[in-house]
């Protein structure tokens, strides 16, 4: 979950899913390895920087439950560091998840080579079935 438009969508079809089946749902926001250690070699990186991206994660994190919530689903939350596609599947698979819902925007160009397919990766590493929303 990246607080965006697109990935609210993306909540939405995880909640439907989950009132479908009677399940539970975590939602990540995974602070990017790659996207740190580009602002960090640009000299950009302080306490102060990693502490906003955190508190930013936190609060997308905490709007997140609280659709879901409001939705009728009982939530948990997950802000981890890493490779998202890594601690998605990694969490997945420890938590033994009946399935992961994630998005895919067609990204291009730098952003695309800088964090790469993340939903790709996911649905290529993951034990478990995987929902791509478009």
């Amino acid at each position: 979950m990246d607080g965006s438009t697109y990935a609210k969508k993306v909540l939405e079809n995880a909640i439907n899913f989950a009132k479908m089946s009677g399940a539970s749902i975590t939602i990540m926001y995974v602070i990017h390895a790659r996207v740190y250690a580009a602002v960090q070699e640009a000299g950009f990186v302080d306490i102060n920087i990693a502490r906003k991206m955190e508190e930013l994660g936190s609060s997308i994190l905490e709007e997140a439950k609280v659709t879901a919530q409001n939705g009728g689903i009982n939530c948990n939350t997950k802000l981890v560091h890493g490779f998202p596609s890594e601690e998605i599947v990694k969490t997945a698979e420890a938590e033994k998840y009946d399935m992961i819902v994630i998005g895919i925007r067609g990204r291009t160009g730098a952003r695309a080579a800088l964090l790469g397919s993340i939903s790709n990766s996911v649905n290529h590493h993951a034990k478990c079935p995987v929902l791509i929303v478009k």
